[in-house]
């Protein structure tokens, strides 16, 4: 299981999700799990550990996975509606 880590901009951002929040914390969820599910933010760096990951109708999490320690940060949590 990795740590997943919020700044202060990527808390704002998900308190002003809409009714989405069921759908981000199930994405959370699988990040916390499995962060290396996320697709890849540049499609000529595969094994990137920047990675993004849809949820809901029109959401996105943008992160960084920290492998050696086991951590997560949300860089973004965006919502295009």
């Amino acid at each position: 299981m990795y740590t997943v880590e919020t700044d202060e901009r990527t808390d704002q951002q998900i308190v002003a999700l809409p009714a989405a929040l069921a759908a981000f914390a199930q994405a959370r969820a699988l990040v916390e799990i499995h962060p290396w599910s996320g697709d890849p933010i540049h499609r000529y760096n595969p094994k990137g550990a920047v990675r993004t990951l849809a949820f809901g109708s029109a959401g996105m999490i943008i992160y960084l996975v920290l492998e050696d320690l086991r951590r997560v940060d949300l860089l973004e949590v965006l919502w295009a509606g």
